[in-house]
Order: C-alpha cells, then sequence, then structure tokens
C-alpha cells in the first residue's frame, strides 16, 4: 500500500480498494490506435462513501484517460492522489489543500532542488511559497497583489 507522507501523518487513513483492484471491475475500452486496454473504475469511487465512516481518507494510484487530446498540458497516463474529507467548509478546504501543496513543493526543494537549477529553473518563487495562498487572503477579505505567491 502506498502512503502519501504529509496525508499519512496528518490522520488519513488510506483504504485499500481491492475490488477496484480485481478483475471483477474491469471494462474494455479502444486506447488510442494500440488496441483494447482494460481498465477499472477509479479508487475514488470507494474513498467517497468511506470518508463519511472515517471522516477523511485518500486514495493514491495510477489513473489512465482514454480520450486523445493536441495539448501539451492533457497527459493520459498520471499517478493521481485524491483526499476526501466528508465534513469540511471551502475555508477548511482551502487550508488543508495549501499545507498539502507547500509540503509537496518543500520536498521537491529538498530532494529534487539540484535537478530542477540544473534546468534552469529559477527557484526563488517555490523557495517562498507559505500558507495561507494569495487567493485564499482574497476569500477572507485582505488586499491581493499580482506576485505575492
Amino acid at each position: 500500500m502506498v502512503r502519501v507522507e504529509w496525508l499519512h501523518q496528518h490522520g488519513y487513513p488510506h483504504p485499500d480498494p481491492a475490488s477496484v483492484e480485481g478483475t471483477t471491475t474491469l471494462f474494455e475500452t479502444e486506447y488510442f490506435d494500440e488496441g483494447k486496454a482494460y481498465l477499472s473504475n477509479p479508487a475514488s469511487f470507494t474513498t467517497k462513501p468511506i470518508s463519511w465512516l472515517f471522516g477523511k481518507v485518500y486514495c493514491f494510484g495510477p489513473t489512465f484517460r482514454a480520450e486523445k487530446s493536441k495539448t501539451r498540458r492533457h497527459l493520459t497516463e498520471f499517478w493521481m492522489v485524491e483526499p476526501e474529507m466528508a465534513f469540511c467548509d471551502l475555508d477548511q478546504l482551502m487550508e488543508i489543500e495549501e499545507q498539502f501543496v507547500t509540503h509537496i513543493v518543500k520536498r521537491v526543494l529538498r530532494e529534487r532542488g539540484p535537478e530542477l537549477k540544473s534546468l534552469g529553473r529559477d527557484l526563488s518563487k517555490l523557495e517562498n511559497i507559505a500558507p495561507p495562498f494569495p487567493a485564499h487572503l482574497l476569500r477572507r477579505g485582505r488586499p491581493h497583489y499580482p506576485g505575492d505567491l
């Protein structure tokens, strides 16, 4: 079972969606010009109702999209993490998202900073990421200026 560090440290259980991984939920689809692919429904179908029992859970796994795209920004195969919270308002959700994104950025900088620098990336904006994010400040009625992030 894969665990996402920040979510695990903040009490998010990761139920093992065995029914999604089994062959009983597979369906057949055309995968571009490569023939047939056998996929299953996302684990989020299982975690949404489970979140009502635990309050918060997450799933993490491969995601496949079988539609063609002509943009570089549309991935067809990637890994996705989906936290689910049953009892959460918008401000709470934004706070959780900001903490999670900040953790990911800090970890990438710590573990892969040299690779990003070798690609000629300016890391200064990433190094300054900290909650609350500007959109959150704006929502709470505080002024927000472009470039604050």
